[in-house]
């Protein structure tokens, strides 16, 4: 076999093996990202503010049997 075509067969096996190598190698290193469930319990407000009652936004158009003048 010619010696370019080894040089050039070699040189592309070594690229591609060390180009595997580093981005396996970077990939270890980046941090999880947070799934669904964690970014809502972020997004989520703290519990002492979900105990407070909220009114229900229905208002009677006429007043009850016991509220008549």
């Amino acid at each position: 076999m010619n010696t370019a075509a080894v040089f050039l067969i070699v040189a592309a096996l070594a690229a591609v093996g060390g180009s595997t190598l580093l981005y396996f190698g970077h990939r270890v290193r980046q941090p999880r990202p947070p799934d669904f469930h964690e970014q809502l319990r972020a997004l989520a407000p703290p519990h002492a503010k979900r105990t407070a009652e909220q009114p229900s936004g229905i208002v009677p158009l006429e007043p009850g049997p016991d509220e008549e003048r």
